[in-house]
């Protein structure tokens, strides 16, 4: 069996150490906001992309627009606990919208992180239709 290769991108060390042992055995690479996402992108291939909405420098959603502009196929999993604004709903929705395959809030446990990583995957391996 292939192991699945996720990038997770958030800027909360301790979240992302959490989130990495829930979703063991995936292979999991961390990056701190999208400009080390869409690096890490560059030099590797990834099965998903799980990417928190509100992070310093590129946030998530500048990520996902310039991410779909590159690579339509990519699942995208959208995380976000609001932050300040408190307004995480209209931050997922506007993520999904923009072309996150599935939104997630914060916190989450490991069974709904675990629902919606294999919901995510399903759309990359479905068949075409048509």
């Amino acid at each position: 069996m292939t192991t699945i290769r996720i990038l997770l991108v958030d800027d909360d060390s301790f979240f992302t150490k959490l989130t990495a042992a829930m979703l063991s055995p995936a292979e999991v690479h961390i990056a701190s906001n999208g400009a080390e996402c869409q690096a890490m992108m560059r030099e590797h291939t990834f099965d998903l992309l799980i990417t928190d909405l509100l992070m310093p420098e590129k946030d998530g959603i500048e990520t996902i627009i310039e991410l779909r502009r590159e690579n339509t196929t990519l699942p995208i999993l959208a995380i976000s606990g609001g932050g300040r604004l408190g307004a995480r709903s209209d931050l997922l929705r506007m993520a999904q919208d923009l072309g996150a395959t599935a939104t997630l809030r914060k916190p989450f446990s490991r069974e709904q992180l675990l629902a919606a990583v294999e919901q995510c995957l399903a759309t990359r391996t479905a068949p075409p239709t048509g």
